[in-house]
């Protein structure tokens, strides 16, 4: 069974790196550019994991996450935010709206793949 992450990045530059990086290691990809639509396709699709952007304009990645943890359809997906923002404030505040984990940008290639195999259980 192949493994599917969503990847949520309302830069388009970001969003295919990452999603190139992915799909070298073996994941299959799906991609979207807003929160909106990242709460649409973890319903539709339940991805095995959501890799979500934290600064988007509309419905930013804190506010996504809210929403997909608090769904019964995709609260067990795990969801890792990623964000530029290097404030202490961002780790505490992805953990009171129920994300997984978090990323700092740029990311470290190979912190970045232990901890979706960390959250997937690979």
């Amino acid at each position: 069974m192949s493994v599917m992450i969503l990847i949520v990045d309302d830069d388009y530059m970001s969003r295919d790196v990452l999603q190139a990086h992915l799909e070298n290691v073996g994941y299959q990809v799906m991609t979207a550019n807003s929160g909106t639509r990242a709460v649409q396709l973890a319903e539709e699709h339940q991805p095995d994991l959501i890799l979500m952007d934290v600064r988007m304009p509309m419905m930013n990645g804190y506010d996504a996450c809210v929403q997909i943890k608090s769904q019964p359809r995709t609260a067990h997906i795990p969801v890792l935010l990623v964000t530029a923002l290097e404030d202490e404030q961002a780790l505490g505040y992805s953990q009171q709206v129920g994300a997984d984990g978090l990323v700092t940008k740029p990311f470290n290639a190979v912190d970045l793949l232990e901890q979706i195999d960390r959250l997937i259980g690979g």
